[in-house]
């Protein structure tokens, strides 16, 4: 009798088991792509889990991607990371992207205009977090989950998710090794992003620590001048251009973005002007003009922020539209790539406008990035 209650209890739990897988959620990112979101070498997980049950809903899905600006390559190249990530899915209907064109009265309208249209959920870079918390408070009021990736987070409660890479990090990486190579002594120029983006804002904050890092607490180092060049070749190299007019003595360069950095190189070696220590990020054309130029004694460090954190961000939301639990932040990696490593990077057959921490297949890279003459 005993053994007969016992194997009844055994097949009432196989039973319940198999319930439950069937009611579990598919996980669409297993089913088709490989899980970025989940892999901790590219996104820590961090934040408090949350439960996304109430967001569930059968596809297909519109998703809402909203850039702060295309006026760089790596916005560009963010673009690519994540349409190329869509069409993995079948279940998505509709990727709408839209740039913002780094104006955050731009970007409130278009937050608005994709509650109108009904996305099912909206990926956002903002162009500055606080003013364009009302609109995403009106997202989370129409039933809309919101994903904010590349920023700080606006608020608390009005994404579910934000992605972001640790910025102070980054500046700071770059503004330890630039401190070294001068030995916490001389004159330095800098190149920003945009003056109120938590990004520049943070990554700028991090040269700063660098500097009161030095055994005089920084005394030895001055900061000749700094500009915002929008993380771009062209203003790069026009802020540098000016400078370089300005000051006749320049020992480092501390830049926050790879192309602005190779604008950088183009205004000195246009001056007649010796190439100094700089820093850039893993831009093709900053790290192939960096990879020339190392037998003459250049040096450098590139830091990265990846392009494929869309993709990241496409994944949270998708996982989010099946009610997968996320958490509600992920740090993203930053790695730092050294003259030791360049080789490993460098792509010379694409061209400058590549982000060498891609995810892109090669067959997609190859297409968008292949010089013609190769």
């Amino acid at each position: 009798m005993r053994t007969k209650t016992m194997m009844i209890l055994m097949a009432l739990f196989v039973l319940v088991g198999m319930v439950a897988a069937q009611d579990a959620p598919a996980d669409l990112v297993l089913e088709h792509s490989t899980d970025y979101l989940n892999d901790e070498t590219l996104a820590v997980q961090e934040g408090d889990e949350v439960d996304t049950s109430a967001f569930a809903k059968e596809g297909p899905y519109t998703i809402g991607f909203i850039n702060w600006s295309t006026a760089n390559s790596w916005t560009v190249q963010i673009d690519e990371e994540i349409k190329h990530e869509a069409t993995l899915y079948p279940e998505i209907e509709e990727l709408i992207t839209v740039s913002s064109d780094g104006d955050v009265n731009k970007q409130i309208t278009q937050i608005e205009d994709m509650i109108s249209l009904g996305v099912d959920v909206l990926l956002v870079i903002p162009v500055a977090t606080e003013p364009i918390i009302p609109a995403l408070e009106l997202a989370k009021e129409q039933g809309i989950p919101v994903v904010v990736f590349a920023s700080a987070p606006p608020a608390e409660d009005t994404q579910i998710t934000t992605l972001w890479a640790d910025q102070v990090q980054f500046g700071r990486l770059g503004g330890d090794f630039l401190m070294q190579e001068l030995e916490c002594k001389g004159n330095i120029i800098v190149l920003n992003g945009l003056k109120g983006i938590a990004t520049s804002d943070l990554r700028r904050q991090g040269l700063q620590e660098a500097i009161e890092a030095c055994p005089d607490g920084g005394a030895g180092v001055t900061i000749l001048a700094e500009e915002d060049a929008l993380w771009a070749y062209d203003q790069g190299k026009l802020a540098t251009e000016r400078m370089l007019a300005a000051f006749p003595e320049i020992d480092g360069v501390w830049s926050q973005g790879g192309a602005m950095t190779q604008g950088a190189i183009d205004a000195f070696e246009a001056a007649g002007r010796p190439l100094v220590p700089m820093t850039g990020e893993d831009n093709n054309g900053f790290m192939l003009a960096w990879m020339d130029r190392m037998d003459d004694g250049f040096t450098a460090i590139a830091a990265s922020e990846p392009t494929w954190q869309s993709r990241v961000a496409l994944q949270a939301g998708l996982r989010i539209l099946q009610g997968i639990p996320i958490n509600s932040f992920y740090r993203l990696q930053v790695p730092t790539i050294t003259g030791d490593e360049l080789e490993q990077y460098v792509r010379p057959e694409y061209s400058d406008a590549y982000w060498t921490n891609s995810l892109l297949p090669k067959d997609v890279a190859d297409a968008i990035y292949m010089e013609a003459s190769n």
